[in-house]
């Protein structure tokens, strides 16, 4: 008997009313490739990479699609050692309902500490992943990051007009 799937961040988003558009694209997850399936330029997407804590919450940095993570800056926000950051693998994806390739801010791990760039609040209508590859989430980054009331928000992002302090 198979068990049942995860909830996933669509489902979340319909929980708790947000208003949002699903656009399925070939399975692809390179930001390249799914901006081009989906004719987005990459500054209207939002990336997510996950890590997890040494005490294994899911730790979901959200950036501007075109950014860089500061990896650094994202353990400061959270009050850890940059060292303390390792990627979130396959297994504890699988526990929020994603899958590698499509990793969202949104999921059903209430217990995730998530950040949001300073950014990613006033990009407008995005596209970002929906916890797996082959369709994205077309949303309202205010909507996003409300939709994730105890996140954080903090300068994560190194956008390409930032020149190195």
């Amino acid at each position: 008997m198979n068990a049942p799937a995860p909830i996933g961040p669509p489902e979340v988003l319909v929980a708790l009313g947000a208003s949002f558009r699903l656009r399925e694209h070939p399975d692809v997850t390179s930001p390249a490739e799914v901006c081009a399936a989906l004719g987005v330029p990459l500054e209207r997407t939002v990336k997510t990479l996950a890590f997890v804590t040494p005490g294994d919450r899911l730790l979901p940095a959200a950036v501007p699609g075109h950014a860089r993570l500061r990896y650094g800056a994202l353990a400061r926000a959270v009050g850890i050692r940059r060292g303390d950051l390792s990627p979130a693998g396959t297994e504890r994806l699988t526990r929020a309902g994603m899958r590698p390739g499509g990793v969202c801010p949104v999921s059903a791990d209430r217990t995730a500490m998530v950040v949001f760039d300073e950014a990613v609040g006033g990009l407008g209508l995005v596209h970002r992943g929906r916890g797996r590859p082959g369709s994205s989430i077309e949303i309202e980054a205010a909507e996003l990051t409300a939709a994730v009331p105890a996140a954080s928000t903090a300068r994560i992002a190194g956008l390409p007009a930032d020149k190195p302090a």
